[in-house]
């Protein structure tokens, strides 16, 4: 008898945690990033970024999956379908960052062709042509799936031209580059939840 409820109580415990697990996902941190990326519109390298190493990745790796997203100028790529072979695909969302809590289950975007982007022209940005200064708007955050199946949330704080070296460059001079600066928080559980 004794057995009996020494086994009953190891599992209900056991459901307990199972329960518990499912309902308390891994915390997420934010974290801010830079990237210095290239600045010619018309053309060149992209900057590519991995949300599962928080880090660049190198040009060298462009046909794998191990990046997510790519970046230069304005213009963001995702890797999927057009743009590499990878799965990742994202949606960006109105709302605050702080506040979006659970990445949607459906309505994610992929690079279906080269002119057919994920990331659709200045659906995240204002852009100065005069100044070739970015605003990003306020209220967009963009929701990853990632290519390792887990979900990643982003919100772009500021897009500043620079120089080479990352400088601050004024009209007329024109940028090589564009500093962006940006905040992300990824769940590593495979959950939806932030």
């Amino acid at each position: 008898m004794k057995m009996l409820k020494t086994s009953a109580a190891i599992l209900s415990l056991a459901i307990f945690a199972i329960a518990c697990k499912d309902e308390n996902p891994i915390p997420v941190s934010v974290e801010q990033k830079e990237l210095l990326v290239n600045g010619d519109p018309s053309g060149g390298k992209f900057t590519f970024y991995s949300f599962g190493t928080g880090g660049v990745v190198l040009n060298t790796d462009s046909a794998s999956n191990k990046w997510d997203f790519g970046i230069r100028f304005e213009k963001i790529i995702i890797n999927s379908r057009a743009s590499g072979p990878g799965v990742a695909a994202v949606q960006i969302a109105d709302g605050a960052f702080d506040n979006y809590g659970t990445a949607p289950e459906t309505g994610y975007a992929y690079d279906t062709t080269a002119s057919t982007l994920a990331v659709k022209g200045s659906a995240w940005y204002n852009y100065d042509p005069i100044t070739r200064v970015f605003s990003p708007k306020a209220g967009k955050v963009f929701v990853f799936k990632t290519n390792t199946n887990t979900y990643a949330k982003m919100e772009i704080l500021t897009a500043d031209p620079t120089d080479d070296n990352g400088n601050p460059v004024t009209p007329p001079t024109r940028p090589t580059k564009i500093k962006y600066k940006f905040r992300t928080a990824v769940q590593p559980d495979g959950s939806r939840n932030f």
